[in-house]
């Protein structure tokens, strides 16, 4: 388990630092204001986050093999707790939150999203 949870990790990490990049680089190009720091922040947790569900999850899968798909669920809630927690009311400070701000959190969280569904898919399909 340690090796699919490196692996995962490795994958995970790529793929979201590639994103930063690509999501950066965007937003220079085009003079789209926004915070630095809370890109980075949304990366970062949405890498944690995403990295502890499935290690539980891994950790979890033969001893609540039928309750993995509820905890995979609790893990997508947790992770719309942290936006509405603590990003959402930075973004609603000024009265309005842009697609720009909103893409800050969500393109994280849906790539995360997406590589947890296809680690925890493969895992399970293998069993």
């Amino acid at each position: 388990m340690p090796k699919k949870l490196l692996v995962f990790s490795l994958q995970l990490g790529l793929s979201l630092f590639l994103a930063f990049l690509v999501q950066y680089l965007l937003y220079h190009q085009f003079h789209i204001v926004f915070s630095f720091r809370l890109l980075v922040i949304s990366y970062v947790i949405n890498f944690l986050l995403a990295l502890a569900i499935v290690a539980v999850l891994l950790y979890y899968i033969d001893q609540l093999k039928n309750y993995i798909g509820f905890l995979f669920m609790f893990g997508s809630f947790l992770k719309f707790g942290v936006f509405f927690s603590y990003f959402y009311p930075i973004f609603k400070a000024d009265g309005v939150i842009t697609r720009y701000e909103f893409l800050l959190f969500f393109i994280p969280y849906v790539l995360g999203l997406l590589l947890e569904t296809l680690r925890l898919t493969t895992t399970l399909n293998k069993r």
